[in-house]
């Protein structure tokens, strides 16, 4: 009884951990930050320059989504969110509470990319919207 105890809490232990672990790869991780770079400009520019009126945040990145595949892989399998500033759009890439990908739009870089182990909690940063001035 007490090793089915032990197997049990050790098969919920490894399945939470891997649930908190996507895009640990490097390679995984740089290729998908490259995507959501582009996809975040998109957004941006929509934001900037195109007819938004009556639009919510979502609608606007949910619009920009459905024009690539992988902007929609990663709208559909991550907890995306966008933040709205002076014609500028800053965005993360989440997966659950944790912050794997912050960028600003108005730059051709992205400003931060976590790896396992060091991501934070998925909120905006201090000086997000501060590249962009």
């Amino acid at each position: 009884m007490r090793l089915l105890l032990i197997t049990l809490a050790l098969l919920i232990t490894n399945a939470c951990a891997a649930e908190n672990q996507a895009l640990c790869d490097t390679e995984d991780r740089y290729e998908t930050a490259s995507h959501f770079s582009d996809f975040v400009q998109k957004v941006n520019f929509k934001y900037a320059f195109e007819d938004i009126e009556g639009l919510s945040n979502e609608q606007i990145v949910e619009q920009v989504a459905r024009t690539d595949e992988d902007y929609r892989a990663i709208h559909n399998n991550f907890n995306v969110k966008s933040y709205f500033e002076n014609d500028n759009v800053v965005m993360l890439m989440c997966e659950g509470d944790s912050l794997i990908i912050e960028d600003a739009g108005c730059t051709a870089k992205v400003e931060n990319v976590f790896e396992c182990g060091e991501r934070p909690a998925c909120a905006l940063s201090s000086n997000a919207f501060k590249v962009c001035n």
